[in-house]
């Protein structure tokens, strides 16, 4: 499920990225050039790529990596304004939510293994 809200810390990966990298891949650009951890529930990180036509969002939640990604149609994404003082890129809610709105969930081992968690707590609750 789209479990991205106001209550989270958003996280734009600032530089150029291999778009066709996978879950796995895309943990480990996060551990090593943001030094952070990406099974940290309370984070989601925020791929673009170097045209701005396609976004990846990977978010860890109930011990599984989510893989979102999003491709217009026509059009790029607008670039997110680099704040100079806090030395990084902001991203309103307000952006991540319009950039979710119609979300196409990446092809992943973890969107089975979702569904089929959904269908449990569905039949067993």
């Amino acid at each position: 499920m789209l479990g991205l809200s106001a209550n989270l810390n958003y996280y734009l990966f600032n530089g150029n990225v291999d778009l066709r990298k996978g879950i796995f891949r895309l943990c480990e650009s996060i551990r090593e050039e943001m030094s952070l951890d990406p099974s940290d529930a309370s984070n989601v990180y925020m791929f673009m790529s170097r045209n701005r036509k396609v976004v990846k969002i990977l978010h860890y939640e109930r011990g599984f990596y989510v893989l979102y990604e999003k491709r217009p149609v026509m059009g790029r994404f607008k670039k997110p304004v680099f704040d100079e003082v806090s030395k990084c890129y902001r991203i309103q809610w307000s952006d991540m939510a319009y950039l979710t709105e119609s979300i196409v969930v990446d092809r992943c081992t973890s969107v089975r293994k979702i569904i089929l968690y959904i269908d449990y707590h569905k039949i067993y609750r």
